[in-house]
């Protein structure tokens, strides 16, 4: 009998344990009201980025029970910002009669009774909750990023540290080799970081990092690399972790530029792009470097969700002669949810007379939205465009497995013929809907398709690629199944 009691102790206390949560606070500056959060019965505050996009954090074990409930027309809303639209709602109420929990990969079935939508989480990662219909980026949207405990807290009162506590601190912060910038839950800085000629750097913490700066509306100079440029900006690193921090960029800049960097690692990181002309918000990019991995993450840009430059590329792009190079190799990415309002998964030479890329990866990735016009070349998950056909860059040893789309789209945007693209896995890959037809104008061989399903169909010929007219087919290129 007493082996028995101790058992069920035992198994009391440890199921006690297992279930921990702990909300992330919201600065009242950027707290909203128009969506109200509980998760296992706990208020979660609602972040406000911009336009018609919120967000509630939270770090927890063992399962979530998360409610979600649209206040848009409740007494008590508050109101928002000058550019937030408000939605037309029609008989079926807010959400439209149904909510998608995306990923859907995650096959998250939620109930939906009113304004309340209820469902559960068992697994860390960034879920985004939508009303029927959603894809445009002005859509409302709320973005939960489920987190599992902080195990990565340094000592906070080390001389190498900067800490900053909850609440908004209006800076730009430059670090130095060796140092750690960590952010609490709650903290936001308004401002800018940057890492420049530095060794070992991290970034870590829960908090958020907002970009408001100077830019044009009138013309795009965002791919700058200059410091307080970008909301994250680096120029010839090694070494550097950035985990757990949610960067929101409200201007018309890039998120995340990293120049000449090498060894870093980004994961859990967030990125929302909100600026109201949804252009040139790109996610992450590369000006030469490499060694990068992205892991886990979640990506809402207003442009290519990632993109590779030459190191000086941009600085004169409409230029008719322009001799730059530069190389990126070895960028691995898992794990990651992303969403392109405008423009590609991945684009890369632009311009640039001798640019390489070699060796990228992307495995086990979800795109749940992506963009549905075109410029030079139709969205896509890889682009190649110049829009002076000047980027004779070198593309060689891509794989893309496990890659789900939830929306269609063109696998290829190849619009430069000076280009050249070799050695391409597509493994393990799943496209809702009618893919688009793709553009090939440059040189392309040594592709291999293996298990590749577009609108639930195997792709086993060439004919089972749509292709644009004027396009070229590649060469060399193999069929697979799964046996």
């Amino acid at each position: 009998m007493k082996v028995l009691i101790l058992l069920i102790l035992n198994l009391f206390c440890a199921n006690t344990f297992a279930q921990t949560l702990t909300p992330n606070s919201v600065p009242e500056e950027f707290a909203s009201d128009y969506y109200e959060v509980k998760v296992n019965g706990k208020p979660v505050q609602v972040f406000h980025a911009g336009l018609n996009v919120y967000f509630a954090s939270f770090d927890f074990t063992g399962k979530a029970d998360v409610k979600v409930t649209s206040k848009y027309n409740s007494s008590s809303y508050s109101g928002q910002t000058s550019n937030k639209e408000l939605p037309k709602v029609d008989e079926k109420g807010y959400w439209r009669g149904e909510v998608n929990i995306r990923p859907l990969s995650k096959n998250i079935k939620p109930l939906l009774n009113g304004s309340d939508v209820s469902f559960s989480l068992s697994e860390a990662g960034q879920y985004s909750v939508e009303r029927a219909g959603t894809s445009y980026y002005k859509d409302d949207v709320i973005f939960l990023f489920a987190n599992r405990p902080d195990a990565s807290i340094p000592n906070l009162v080390a001389k190498n540290v900067i800490h900053l506590k909850a609440g908004i601190h209006y800076r730009n912060i430059d670090l130095k080799s060796g140092q750690t910038l960590y952010l609490d839950a709650g903290a936001v800085l308004f401002g800018a970081i940057n890492v420049w000629n530095a060794k070992n750097v991290s970034i870590l913490g829960r908090g958020t990092v907002v970009y408001y700066g100077p830019q044009s509306e009138t013309h795009d100079d965002g791919w700058k690399n200059q410091k307080n440029w970008h909301p994250l900006t680096t120029n010839n690193v090694q070494g550097l972790t950035v985990r757990g921090i949610t960067f929101v960029g409200k201007s018309r800049t890039w998120t995340i530029q990293t120049h000449t960097t090498f060894d870093a690692i980004f994961d859990n990181i967030k990125i929302l792009a909100v600026n109201p002309q949804n252009i040139n918000g790109d996610g992450i990019d590369w000006y030469g470097g490499g060694r990068a991995k992205v892991l886990n993450s979640f990506i809402r840009s207003m442009d290519d969700c990632f993109a590779f430059f030459t190191k000086d590329s941009c600085k004169d792009m409409w230029a008719t002669t322009k001799n730059t190079e530069g190389e990126v190799k070895d960028i691995y990415i898992e794990n990651c949810v992303l969403w392109s309002t405008l423009a590609n998964v991945f684009r890369s030479g632009f311009n640039g007379q001798a640019l390489s890329t070699d060796n990228i990866s992307m495995k086990n990735c979800d795109i749940i939205h992506i963009s549905k016009s075109e410029w030079y070349a139709p969205w896509s998950l890889f682009c190649i465009v110049s829009p002076n056909n000047k980027g004779k860059a070198k593309h060689s040893n891509y794989l893309f497995e496990k890659i789900r789309f939830e929306e269609p789209t063109a696998l290829f945007g190849l619009q430069n013929p000076e280009s050249s693209f070799q050695d391409l896995v597509l493994k393990d890959i799943t496209m809702i809907g009618e893919p688009v037809p793709s553009l090939i104008k440059n040189s392309t061989k040594n592709i291999t398709f293996d298990h590749v399903i577009l609108n639930g169909k195997l792709v086993l010929s060439e004919k089972d690629i749509p292709i644009k007219t004027g396009s070229l087919m590649p060469k060399n290129v193999l069929y697979l199944q799964k046996k």
